[in-house]
């Protein structure tokens, strides 16, 4: 857990405070600093028997761990889809949807479910799941101006039925099935979102997603 904590900061200030609400949820012992000082003493022990001593450093209040670049997924990943931006930003279109697939390739399912109990765990985890979403509408939307949009419908229905809030994720899914020439699915889409909308929130879909449902009709 503890090693947990500081591996969703790499090479960042991880406090002590925020290390004790990870490891005992908001209801410290009254031992848990001392407790803290005691485990990191056996992290560092560990990673000195595999060769990683010097890794775990004391800053000020807290601690931090020193991570590469190749060494810890979380930072491939961001590493690759800043790279994807950059691309797509200078129209490189082929090389965006490479590198931020090759981002997305990098997850095997949710991230930390066995650590999940932990609230300030759970929250790392959330954020890094959202990262996920991001990076993967961004990739769908490059493939489809790529005019690849047979990849994106067949990786696309699993992310709307666990995210159907999100509307980057309905108006790719609808263009994907719009290109493929499978226009009464992709209306049924925008009419599913709108009526999820409706319920849920008392709202419609945005100006920018009607326009495009518009477009598809004319």
């Amino acid at each position: 857990m503890l090693l947990a904590v500081l591996l969703c900061r790499p090479n960042g200030l991880v406090p002590v405070e925020l290390m004790m609400d990870a490891l005992w949820d908001g209801g410290p012992p009254k031992t848990a600093r001392k407790n803290v000082h005691v485990y990191i003493s056996a992290l560092r022990k560990l990673l000195e028997d595999v060769g990683a001593g010097g890794r775990l450093v004391r800053r000020g209040s807290g601690y931090l761990l020193l991570v590469g670049d190749g060494e810890l997924d979380a930072l491939r990943f961001r590493s690759l889809a800043r790279a994807g931006r950059e691309a797509s930003g200078h129209g490189a279109l082929a090389s965006a949807a490479r590198l931020l697939k090759e981002a997305l390739k990098l997850w095997r399912g949710p991230s930390l479910p066995e650590l999940r109990n932990s609230r300030t765990i759970s929250a790392e985890a959330e954020r890094l799941g959202t990262r996920f979403l991001q990076v993967y509408e961004e990739w769908a939307e490059v493939e489809l101006q790529l005019g690849n949009a047979k990849e994106v419908a067949e990786t696309i229905d699993d992310l709307v039925e666990l995210h159907p809030q999100r509307e980057r994720l309905r108006a790719a899914h609808m263009n994907a099935l719009f290109h493929l020439g499978r226009q009464t699915e992709a209306f049924a889409v925008y009419e599913e979102y709108r009526q999820f909308l409706a319920a849920e929130f008392g709202l419609g879909p945005s100006p920018v997603l009607e326009a495009q449902y518009r477009s598809m009709l004319a």
